[in-house]
């Protein structure tokens, strides 16, 4: 398990990219995102990367179930409209993170999609079956 660290200009974008995660990554979001002040987003990727370009408006962090290297593949192939960093536990703040991440305000309006077998679009016996029923009429 691994924590991400999603950094944009709005939450409009990280939901976005919440959202690219899970369709499209294919990656498996643990719980709900939570809200990191975007000042410690910041002082956290410092620490990971060294330097920043420039400081983050908002921030969100969210666990997954996918390993690091996993994750990093899966984002890279999926070009997400927000900056994403991948934090594994051989990261110093990993630890302080996952210990504050219950604490931290949960980000409204994200919802994840629902599996095709949770839909129930893989359930259909017999796709032809709804014409039977129009000829029946």
């Amino acid at each position: 398990m691994v924590l991400l660290l999603i950094r944009g200009d709005n939450y409009k974008k990280i939901k976005n990219a919440l959202a690219d995660i899970h369709r499209h990554g294919k990656l498996t979001i643990i719980g709900k995102p939570r809200i990191i002040v975007p000042e410690a987003a910041d002082e956290i990727l410092r620490h990971i990367l060294g330097s920043i370009k420039k400081p983050c408006k908002r921030a969100c962090l969210v666990r997954i179930q996918e390993s690091a290297p996993k994750a990093i593949d899966r984002i890279r192939k999926i070009h997400p409209p927000a900056h994403i960093v991948v934090i594994s536990e051989r990261y110093e703040p990993y630890h302080y993170l996952m210990r504050d991440l219950p604490k931290m305000p949960v980000l409204k309006g994200f919802y994840k999609s629902k599996d095709r077998e949770e839909k129930g679009e893989n359930n259909i016996k017999n796709p032809n079956s709804h014409r039977k029923a129009i000829k029946n009429k």
